[in-house]
């Protein structure tokens, strides 16, 4: 019987048959399992379903604010409006530092995470490289409000939270071994195009940037050098997301710096990060 509230739902909305699942399980508060054996809903839920529903359709709120968390690699990591939710691509990345950094799990004792919102990156970090101590930035207290409530939820303590505008309140002598960062780089020129789940809900500041959205990205790539200990044994010490045609500006900009950089795209074969050694 619950096929029928799955077509309702995907009728009304472009869910994903995951995304589905993961609605009906938010309301009934029954696993996916449970619910292949139930027959109806109830009153309340039915009640709470459409209203999910018309929050999706009518007012584009994202699944994911609704249901208040989304999974990262193996965390359970909660979202509020309007800090920004967490993406696959970005998940992908962090997927591929900890698989490339596994060899070198002891060398690799700070890592910043620049801009943290939810802390799902630095959480990630943290969990996977435990002897490490992780820097969690970000110049929104209500972003890193929620991040250090992602730490308690995964029970993550290898980390601390900063506020600070990028590099301006750390310390000037600390040095880390990695620094990573999922920075604003959206050029503002592409507001009127974006979907309204983004646009309505998600903090402007964390994805647009002056510069046609490389502002912060030129920031991070300036500094990050007065704050890395550099690490012949290392790849890279510095990651960046950007846009997925940002990568030859981005590039040039980084080897200005005196950056060794090369683009690396994603499994959708979008150019997705710049990975950054020093020269």
């Amino acid at each position: 019987m619950i096929q029928k509230y799955r077509n309702h739902i995907q009728k009304e909305t472009n869910l994903s048959d995951q995304e589905t699942w993961w609605l009906l399980q938010h309301i009934t508060k029954k696993s996916h399992a449970e619910l292949l054996l139930a027959d109806q809903l109830t009153k309340q839920e039915i009640s709470e379903l459409e209203d999910a529903i018309i929050q999706i359709k009518t007012n584009h709120k994202p699944l994911a604010y609704i249901i208040g968390f989304v999974p990262f690699l193996d965390l359970k990591i909660q979202v509020e409006a309007p800090i920004l939710i967490p993406r696959v691509e970005t998940e992908e990345w962090v997927n591929k530092i900890i698989q490339d950094f596994a060899p070198h799990q002891d060398q690799i004792k700070n890592i910043c995470d620049m801009g943290t919102g939810s802390g799902c990156i630095a959480l990630a970090l943290a969990k996977h490289f435990p002897n490490a101590h992780v820097t969690a930035v970000d110049i929104n207290h209500q972003a890193l409000s929620l991040a250090q409530q992602n730490a308690t939820l995964n029970n993550i303590k290898n980390i601390r939270f900063v506020h600070s505008n990028l590099f301006a309140q750390l310390p000037s002598n600390i040095q880390f071994d990695l620094i990573v960062s999922n920075p604003p780089y959206i050029d503002f020129k592409r507001h009127a195009n974006m979907q309204p789940q983004v646009t309505k809900w998600e903090d402007a500041q964390a994805l647009f940037a002056q510069e046609q959205g490389l502002a912060i990205s030129i920031s991070i790539l300036q500094n990050s050098l007065k704050f890395l200990k550099k690490n012949n044994a290392f790849s890279t010490q510095l990651i960046l997301e950007i846009d997925h045609d940002q990568h030859e500006q981005v590039i040039t900009i980084a080897e200005s710096f005196g950056w060794h950089a090369q683009a690396v795209p994603d499994s959708f074969l979008k150019w997705r990060t710049i990975w950054c050694k020093i020269k």
